[in-house]
């Protein structure tokens, strides 16, 4: 048997898991299915109540088992003679397992969406069972540390952009709420609506959805219909809330009312509408899209910037920038002494990040790559962020060294 097949006891159940199979006859079968997602707690008291004590999972389609860390024995050192290597490492380890595991939750949701909206395509409803999990694992990494999803939304591919856009704007908007200090509830509703806030795009012709040059006045009509029909659609889906709504039925509104569908204008749009506009704009302007070159994040920014008051409240586009940071992370950086680095996380200076450095651009000379908080250091700074392809550089490369 294929080893992403687990047989596990049905004390490790959790939310999320993919039964394969229930070791149980049909006639004590407590589902109408015999492979299904665990969506809800009643699932597994369900499988529990029904006196079954073991079950296959599929761990490709699924949550795998968490192994317990063995506990660790405490010894007693000199803290005089710790090296700061040492005490960096549990940080460094902490960082690979959240990327490691970041990724996992990154392609599962990509794989869900692209699933869904194949679904909605066909007319079939919007399935919550394979929404809920992914957001629910979402929400853990983005409340642990937001960077290990953040770095990932830098990973961009021009045929896959739809899918690719809605799973960073569940990230980005998930990272702004927790950013704000929002209810976990609310992190995990604004996850549900960043996934889904272009299912309406499943209606929109594909010439024109894809259609490399300007769209004509009548296309662009016929484009901007994708934010009513993604509305029309999540109103019929069971479990979807007003928070998780207001991401996809607001975020082309502008703060001015010059946005659609509605023209709304400044309170008249949520708080979650206004973070979802500028979530939306940001990511779709670090792309890369067959009409236009993805612009460098900070570049972005600052135009951003420019259009306060005008599309963007100007409380909140100010709160985006110090959650994602001028330098988000997998962002390729030159540093004041001439060595070229890549960004891992923010610190609580969104000018001095952690980063890792590994050329030395005045020798033309690779170095060993190394973990450098620059908010840690007396001189050494960011002096401009770089581009990837001038420098034929891949960031995810070196972020996966740490």
């Amino acid at each position: 048997m294929n080893n992403i097949i687990k047989t596990i006891h049905t004390n490790k159940l959790k939310k999320g898991m993919y039964i394969h199979e229930l070791d149980c006859t049909w006639i004590n079968h407590p589902f109408a299915r015999n492979q299904f997602i665990i969506s809800k707690q009643d699932d597994i008291k369900k499988i529990v109540d029904a006196g079954i004590k073991t079950l296959k999972i599929n761990t490709e389609k699924g949550l795998d088992v968490v192994k317990n860390k063995p506990k660790s024995i405490p010894v007693k050192t000199n803290p005089n003679l710790t090296s700061q290597k040492e005490s960096a490492a549990p940080k460094r380890n902490n960082l690979i397992q959240m990327r490691r595991e970041a990724k996992k939750i990154k392609r599962h949701a990509e794989h869900a969406i692209t699933t869904i909206m194949s679904n909605v395509k066909l007319g079939q409803q919007v399935e919550m069972e394979l929404v809920t999990p992914i957001v629910d694992k979402m929400a853990e990494s983005v409340l642990e540390n937001h960077n290990a999803l953040l770095g990932l939304s830098r990973i961009r591919h021009m045929d896959t952009y739809t899918f690719e856009h809605s799973v960073n704007i569940g990230v980005l908007m998930m990272s702004f709420a927790k950013y704000r200090r929002m209810s976990p509830q609310m992190i995990q509703d604004v996850g549900v609506g960043g996934l889904l806030h272009d299912i309406g795009k499943t209606l929109t012709p594909p010439e024109i959805l894809n259609k490399p040059g300007k769209l004509t006045d009548k296309e662009f009509i016929i484009m901007r219909r994708h934010v009513v029909d993604s509305k029309i659609i999540l109103e019929k889906t069971p479990g979807i809330n007003q928070n998780a709504l207001d991401v996809a039925a607001l975020h082309h509104e502008k703060y001015d009312g010059s946005g659609y569908p509605d023209g709304k204008k400044e309170d008249e749009i949520s708080q979650i509408g206004q973070m979802s506009a500028i979530v939306d704009v940001y990511d779709a302007l670090t792309a890369d899209r067959c009409y236009h070159k993805g612009k460098d994040p900070s570049v972005v920014l600052k135009r951003m910037l420019s259009w306060t008051n005008s599309h963007f409240n100007p409380q909140l586009i100010q709160e985006f920038i110090q959650c994602v940071g001028i330098y988000p992370p997998a962002t390729l950086v030159m540093l004041s002494n001439q060595h070229l680095a890549v960004v891992v996380e923010n610190t609580k200076n969104i000018l001095l990040p952690r980063v890792i450095v590994f050329l030395n651009t005045k020798k033309r000379e690779t170095i060993e790559p190394k973990l450098i908080d620059l908010s840690k250091q007396e001189k050494l700074k960011v002096i401009t962020s770089e581009s990837d392809k001038n420098w034929n550089v891949d960031p995810q490369k070196y972020l996966d060294m740490i």
